[in-house]
């Protein structure tokens, strides 16, 4: 289930700009892309820079230190198939935007989870019960 948070009105960000938001822990860069609003993760997946200091040629967004683009609607690398992106929902309701992340994700308890080893990492150490010396063993 998404939730949905306000961040700002929607003339804020006027057309062809580009907005870096905190939604909760999360850096997010909004783009206001001919009248519409797209939401990623600021941080590129390549290096880290801020996608949200990048440009925008055709729909793609076009990171500002190594020139990586990423769609704006999936996320999807052209350059690399393996590289994504986050894309977050974007909604506008009465004139405010919001984005949308995991209402799941937020509510997770940290820590109350049991861990477990994997049967595959397990093993025994045989555990000597008594140094043998050589001399009494005769």
């Amino acid at each position: 289930m998404k939730l949905f948070i306000k961040v700002m009105k929607e003339g804020d960000l006027p057309p062809g700009k580009s907005a870096i938001v905190n939604v909760r822990d999360k850096e997010i860069a909004l783009f206001n892309y001919k009248g519409k609003y797209f939401a990623v993760s600021n941080k590129c997946p390549h290096k880290g820079a801020p996608l949200g200091e990048g440009r925008i040629e055709e729909g793609v967004i076009i990171c500002p230190n190594h020139e990586w683009r990423f769609s704006l609607e999936s996320g999807g690398c052209p350059q690399n198939p393996e590289l994504k992106t986050t894309v977050y929902p974007v909604r506008v309701h009465k004139g405010v935007v919001r984005i949308g992340i995991d209402a799941d994700e937020e509510r997770k308890p940290i820590g109350k989870e049991k861990y477990t080893v994997p049967e595959e990492l397990k093993f025994k150490i045989p555990t000597i019960q008594k140094p043998i010396n050589p001399d009494e063993t005769l």
